[in-house]
């Protein structure tokens, strides 16, 4: 987690960093990630033309796309398959714990 001065977390350095981690493992699974303006949309998985797509609603916080990564990524057999930090794979067990 990281710290901010003082040594306290700072829990906006932890979604960014996780954001852009959980978008790269989209990557290497396949996905192609794309932040667009979807108005009240949180945005979700699709498919276009057989390539698999995520998109992810620009105008929502970081915290939300996370969120909305997070599910997608939960539910991929094939992120079992990919080295992730400890903080995403514990962010990603408690996704599947709760469905």
């Amino acid at each position: 987690m990281a710290r901010a001065a003082g040594g306290v977390a700072d829990p906006v350095s932890d979604t960014l960093g996780l954001l852009e981690e959980a978008m790269q493992l989209a990557r290497d699974l396949g996905f192609r990630v794309r932040e667009e303006p979807l108005g009240e949309l949180p945005g979700g998985a699709c498919a276009v033309g057989g390539k698999r797509q995520i998109l992810l609603n620009a105008a929502h916080p970081s915290s939300q796309r996370l969120d909305t990564l997070l599910d997608i990524l939960a539910a991929d057999p094939g992120v079992a398959d990919q080295p992730i930090s400890l903080l995403l794979e514990s962010r990603l067990h408690r996704r599947r714990s709760d469905r």
